[in-house]
Protein backbone atom coordinates (compact mmCIF):
# COMPACT_ATOMS: atom_id res chain seq x y z
CA UNK A 1 0.00 0.00 0.00
CA UNK A 2 1.39 3.49 -1.27
CA UNK A 3 0.32 6.66 -0.05
CA UNK A 4 1.46 10.11 -1.44
CA UNK A 5 1.38 12.81 0.21
CA UNK A 6 1.27 16.53 -1.69
CA UNK A 7 1.88 20.01 -0.01
CA UNK A 8 0.56 22.80 -1.89
CA UNK A 9 2.27 25.62 0.32
CA UNK A 10 5.31 27.85 -0.68
CA UNK A 11 6.34 28.02 2.52
CA UNK A 12 9.03 25.04 4.11
CA UNK A 13 7.78 23.38 7.29
CA UNK A 14 5.28 25.29 7.27
CA UNK A 15 1.37 24.77 8.42
CA UNK A 16 0.43 22.77 5.51
CA UNK A 17 3.57 20.62 5.62
CA UNK A 18 3.42 19.71 9.05
CA UNK A 19 0.17 18.79 8.85
CA UNK A 20 0.98 15.91 5.95
CA UNK A 21 3.93 15.10 7.58
CA UNK A 22 2.16 13.75 10.56
CA UNK A 23 -0.62 12.12 8.67
CA UNK A 24 1.73 10.08 6.96
CA UNK A 25 3.99 9.70 9.91
CA UNK A 26 0.21 7.65 11.06
CA UNK A 27 -0.46 6.04 7.57
CA UNK A 28 3.54 4.83 7.68
CA UNK A 29 2.87 3.74 11.01
CA UNK A 30 -0.15 1.84 10.15
CA UNK A 31 1.68 -0.14 7.57
CA UNK A 32 1.83 2.16 4.23
CA UNK A 33 4.36 2.99 2.42
CA UNK A 34 4.51 6.67 2.04
CA UNK A 35 6.03 9.13 -0.21
CA UNK A 36 6.15 13.06 -0.11
CA UNK A 37 6.16 15.65 -2.72
CA UNK A 38 6.02 19.57 -2.34
CA UNK A 39 4.59 20.64 -5.59
CA UNK A 40 5.68 23.93 -5.00
CA UNK A 41 9.22 22.15 -6.04
CA UNK A 42 7.81 20.75 -8.97
CA UNK A 43 7.59 22.80 -12.56
CA UNK A 44 4.10 22.80 -13.58
CA UNK A 45 2.94 25.13 -16.36
CA UNK A 46 -0.35 25.53 -17.36
CA UNK A 47 -2.50 23.51 -19.76
CA UNK A 48 -2.28 24.09 -23.13
CA UNK A 49 -5.77 23.08 -24.00
CA UNK A 50 -4.40 21.08 -27.04
CA UNK A 51 -6.19 17.67 -25.63
CA UNK A 52 -3.94 15.67 -27.12
CA UNK A 53 -3.47 13.18 -24.59
CA UNK A 54 -7.51 12.59 -24.55
CA UNK A 55 -7.94 12.65 -28.71
CA UNK A 56 -4.93 10.99 -29.27
CA UNK A 57 -3.79 9.40 -26.20
CA UNK A 58 -0.60 10.83 -25.71
CA UNK A 59 1.22 11.69 -22.67
CA UNK A 60 1.62 15.46 -22.49
CA UNK A 61 4.76 16.86 -24.48
CA UNK A 62 4.59 20.54 -22.37
CA UNK A 63 8.10 19.34 -21.24
CA UNK A 64 7.66 20.09 -17.13
CA UNK A 65 7.41 17.92 -13.97
CA UNK A 66 3.75 17.44 -14.57
CA UNK A 67 4.15 13.50 -16.61
CA UNK A 68 6.56 12.68 -12.99
CA UNK A 69 3.43 13.69 -11.19
CA UNK A 70 0.77 11.72 -12.65
CA UNK A 71 2.97 8.86 -12.71
CA UNK A 72 3.30 9.08 -8.80
CA UNK A 73 -0.68 9.60 -8.23
CA UNK A 74 -1.31 6.94 -10.72
CA UNK A 75 1.07 4.47 -8.75
CA UNK A 76 -0.31 5.78 -4.87
CA UNK A 77 -3.36 3.79 -3.38
CA UNK A 78 -3.62 6.94 -1.58
CA UNK A 79 -3.58 10.59 -1.31
CA UNK A 80 -2.73 12.86 1.32
CA UNK A 81 -3.38 16.17 -0.17
CA UNK A 82 -2.74 19.34 1.67
CA UNK A 83 -3.15 23.37 0.85
CA UNK A 84 -3.15 26.61 2.87
CA UNK A 85 -6.15 29.44 1.84
CA UNK A 86 -5.16 32.70 0.18
CA UNK A 87 -8.12 35.08 -0.89
CA UNK A 88 -10.93 32.19 -0.23
CA UNK A 89 -9.17 29.23 -2.13
CA UNK A 90 -6.07 26.94 -1.72
CA UNK A 91 -2.69 28.45 -3.90
CA UNK A 92 -2.55 28.80 -7.56
CA UNK A 93 -0.61 25.65 -7.96
CA UNK A 94 -3.42 23.43 -6.80
CA UNK A 95 -5.46 24.32 -9.85
CA UNK A 96 -2.40 24.34 -12.33
CA UNK A 97 -2.15 20.73 -11.34
CA UNK A 98 -5.93 19.83 -11.52
CA UNK A 99 -6.12 21.62 -14.99
CA UNK A 100 -3.53 18.80 -16.04
CA UNK A 101 -5.49 15.89 -14.58
CA UNK A 102 -7.04 15.82 -17.88
CA UNK A 103 -4.65 13.22 -18.69
CA UNK A 104 -6.57 11.05 -16.63
CA UNK A 105 -9.92 11.26 -17.80
CA UNK A 106 -8.95 8.92 -20.56
CA UNK A 107 -11.79 5.97 -21.01
CA UNK A 108 -8.91 3.66 -20.38
CA UNK A 109 -7.26 5.26 -17.16
CA UNK A 110 -10.80 5.45 -16.00
CA UNK A 111 -11.20 2.21 -15.99
CA UNK A 112 -7.62 1.12 -14.53
CA UNK A 113 -7.63 3.57 -11.68
CA UNK A 114 -11.59 2.61 -11.11
CA UNK A 115 -10.81 -0.55 -11.17
CA UNK A 116 -8.56 -0.16 -7.72
CA UNK A 117 -9.18 0.41 -4.46
CA UNK A 118 -8.33 4.09 -3.65
CA UNK A 119 -8.67 6.77 -0.82
CA UNK A 120 -7.59 10.10 -0.20
CA UNK A 121 -7.40 12.83 3.05
CA UNK A 122 -7.05 16.65 2.84
CA UNK A 123 -5.47 18.75 5.26
CA UNK A 124 -6.37 22.34 5.03
CA UNK A 125 -5.54 25.39 6.66
CA UNK A 126 -7.27 29.23 6.39
CA UNK A 127 -6.63 32.12 9.53
CA UNK A 128 -10.65 32.57 9.98
CA UNK A 129 -11.75 28.90 8.30
CA UNK A 130 -15.38 29.54 9.01
CA UNK A 131 -15.66 32.61 7.16
CA UNK A 132 -12.38 33.30 4.63
CA UNK A 133 -12.27 29.35 3.26
CA UNK A 134 -15.43 28.69 1.26
CA UNK A 135 -13.59 26.99 -1.80
CA UNK A 136 -10.74 25.75 0.04
CA UNK A 137 -11.80 22.19 0.73
CA UNK A 138 -14.28 22.15 -2.17
CA UNK A 139 -11.34 22.22 -4.85
CA UNK A 140 -9.11 20.22 -2.96
CA UNK A 141 -11.96 17.33 -2.86
CA UNK A 142 -12.36 18.26 -6.69
CA UNK A 143 -8.35 17.70 -7.00
CA UNK A 144 -8.91 14.26 -5.23
CA UNK A 145 -12.05 13.42 -6.90
CA UNK A 146 -10.02 13.91 -10.58
CA UNK A 147 -7.35 11.88 -9.43
CA UNK A 148 -9.75 9.25 -8.78
CA UNK A 149 -9.15 8.90 -4.82
CA UNK A 150 -12.19 9.32 -3.08
CA UNK A 151 -11.67 12.02 0.19
CA UNK A 152 -12.48 10.10 2.84
CA UNK A 153 -11.73 12.28 5.78
CA UNK A 154 -10.64 16.05 5.78
CA UNK A 155 -10.56 18.81 7.46
CA UNK A 156 -9.17 22.94 7.99
CA UNK A 157 -6.98 23.94 10.57
CA UNK A 158 -7.35 27.96 11.60
CA UNK A 159 -3.22 29.08 11.71
CA UNK A 160 -1.62 31.59 9.96
CA UNK A 161 1.78 31.91 11.49
CA UNK A 162 4.26 29.32 10.06
CA UNK A 163 4.58 26.51 11.58
CA UNK A 164 2.36 27.24 14.56
CA UNK A 165 0.11 24.00 14.11
CA UNK A 166 3.29 22.24 15.81
CA UNK A 167 1.70 23.39 18.94
CA UNK A 168 -2.18 22.90 18.46
CA UNK A 169 -2.86 19.33 19.65
CA UNK A 170 -6.28 19.29 18.01
CA UNK A 171 -4.54 19.86 14.75
CA UNK A 172 -1.64 17.29 14.63
CA UNK A 173 -4.51 14.52 16.45
CA UNK A 174 -6.62 15.78 13.31
CA UNK A 175 -4.02 15.40 10.80
CA UNK A 176 -2.67 11.44 12.28
CA UNK A 177 -6.57 10.91 12.05
CA UNK A 178 -6.64 11.40 8.72
CA UNK A 179 -3.28 9.57 7.80
CA UNK A 180 -5.39 6.77 9.57
CA UNK A 181 -8.35 7.22 7.44
CA UNK A 182 -6.65 6.74 4.30
CA UNK A 183 -5.40 3.68 5.08
CA UNK A 184 -8.63 2.10 7.21
CA UNK A 185 -10.38 2.74 3.93
CA UNK A 186 -7.84 1.03 1.50
CA UNK A 187 -8.39 -1.95 3.66
CA UNK A 188 -11.71 -1.59 3.13
CA UNK A 189 -12.27 -1.25 7.00
CA UNK A 190 -14.92 1.43 7.86
CA UNK A 191 -13.81 5.34 8.05
CA UNK A 192 -16.30 8.05 9.44
CA UNK A 193 -16.58 10.38 6.89
CA UNK A 194 -16.98 14.32 8.69
CA UNK A 195 -19.52 15.22 6.37
CA UNK A 196 -21.14 19.12 7.65
CA UNK A 197 -25.39 19.22 8.35
CA UNK A 198 -27.32 20.23 4.60
CA UNK A 199 -24.20 18.95 2.45
CA UNK A 200 -24.34 16.82 0.00
CA UNK A 201 -24.04 12.87 0.69
CA UNK A 202 -21.22 12.32 -1.58
CA UNK A 203 -18.67 15.04 -1.31
CA UNK A 204 -20.02 16.58 2.03
CA UNK A 205 -19.59 19.60 0.64
CA UNK A 206 -22.86 22.06 1.23
CA UNK A 207 -21.64 24.66 -1.71
CA UNK A 208 -24.38 24.70 -4.19
CA UNK A 209 -25.58 25.78 -6.75
CA UNK A 210 -29.82 27.37 -7.72
CA UNK A 211 -30.70 25.86 -11.00
CA UNK A 212 -33.83 28.26 -12.89
CA UNK A 213 -36.13 25.50 -11.61
CA UNK A 214 -35.94 25.64 -8.01
CA UNK A 215 -33.69 22.97 -7.30
CA UNK A 216 -29.87 22.96 -6.26
CA UNK A 217 -26.89 21.10 -7.69
CA UNK A 218 -23.71 19.93 -5.89
CA UNK A 219 -20.94 21.69 -7.99
CA UNK A 220 -18.72 19.08 -7.43
CA UNK A 221 -20.62 15.91 -7.80
CA UNK A 222 -23.03 17.19 -10.38
CA UNK A 223 -26.30 15.61 -8.40
CA UNK A 224 -29.60 16.97 -7.83
CA UNK A 225 -31.99 17.71 -4.75
CA UNK A 226 -34.25 20.30 -3.39
CA UNK A 227 -34.68 22.63 -0.58
CA UNK A 228 -37.22 21.59 1.59
CA UNK A 229 -38.51 23.44 4.93
CA UNK A 230 -38.47 21.28 8.15
CA UNK A 231 -39.71 22.99 11.38
CA UNK A 232 -38.70 26.02 9.61
CA UNK A 233 -35.60 25.22 9.29
CA UNK A 234 -34.04 25.00 5.34
CA UNK A 235 -32.66 21.15 4.57
CA UNK A 236 -30.90 20.20 1.37
CA UNK A 237 -32.63 16.89 0.16
CA UNK A 238 -31.14 14.22 -2.47
CA UNK A 239 -32.80 11.13 -3.31
CA UNK A 240 -31.14 8.63 -2.85
CA UNK A 241 -31.23 6.87 -6.68
CA UNK A 242 -29.66 10.46 -7.59
CA UNK A 243 -26.28 9.36 -5.72
CA UNK A 244 -25.66 7.30 -8.67
CA UNK A 245 -25.41 10.08 -11.40
CA UNK A 246 -22.70 11.50 -9.64
CA UNK A 247 -19.88 13.02 -12.18
CA UNK A 248 -17.74 10.60 -10.72
CA UNK A 249 -19.16 7.71 -11.49
CA UNK A 250 -17.02 5.70 -13.72
CA UNK A 251 -19.76 5.42 -15.75
CA UNK A 252 -20.53 8.88 -15.97
CA UNK A 253 -17.38 9.92 -16.84
CA UNK A 254 -16.45 7.82 -19.22
CA UNK A 255 -19.82 8.57 -20.69
CA UNK A 256 -18.93 13.02 -20.35
CA UNK A 257 -15.52 11.55 -21.98
CA UNK A 258 -16.78 10.27 -25.16
CA UNK A 259 -20.38 12.00 -25.55
CA UNK A 260 -19.34 15.32 -25.08
CA UNK A 261 -15.57 15.56 -25.18
CA UNK A 262 -14.13 13.36 -27.97
CA UNK A 263 -17.14 14.90 -30.24
CA UNK A 264 -15.70 18.63 -29.85
CA UNK A 265 -12.78 17.26 -32.41
CA UNK A 266 -14.85 16.24 -35.00
CA UNK A 267 -17.13 18.92 -35.09
CA UNK A 268 -14.06 21.61 -35.09
CA UNK A 269 -12.61 19.46 -37.45
CA UNK A 270 -15.80 19.96 -39.98
CA UNK A 271 -16.13 23.87 -38.64
CA UNK A 272 -12.25 24.49 -39.35
CA UNK A 273 -12.23 26.23 -42.58
CA UNK A 274 -15.73 28.11 -41.55
CA UNK A 275 -13.43 29.50 -38.44
CA UNK A 276 -10.49 30.76 -40.43
CA UNK A 277 -12.92 33.00 -42.42
CA UNK A 278 -14.95 34.14 -39.74
CA UNK A 279 -11.64 35.16 -37.89
CA UNK A 280 -10.32 36.79 -40.96
CA UNK A 281 -13.31 38.67 -41.11
CA UNK A 282 -13.98 39.83 -37.42
CA UNK A 283 -10.40 41.12 -38.32
CA UNK A 284 -7.99 38.35 -36.78
CA UNK A 285 -6.24 36.89 -39.51
CA UNK A 286 -5.55 33.54 -37.85
CA UNK A 287 -4.44 30.71 -39.31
Amino acid sequence: MRILGLIASYRKLGNTEVLVREALRAAEGEGADVELIRLTDLDIKPCKGCMACLFKGERCNIGDDMPKLLDAIVEADGLIVGAPTYILSPPGIIKMALDRLIELMSPGRLKALAGRRRASGILAVATEPEDWAPFTLPILKLFCYACLTQPVDWGIVAASGPGEVAVDEEAISLARRVGRSVVRALHGGPVEVPRKPNSCPICGESLVELLPDGSIRCPICGIRGQVRIVDGRLELYFKPEELRRSRWELENAIRHVMEVIMPTRDKWLRLRRDIKEALARLGYGRG
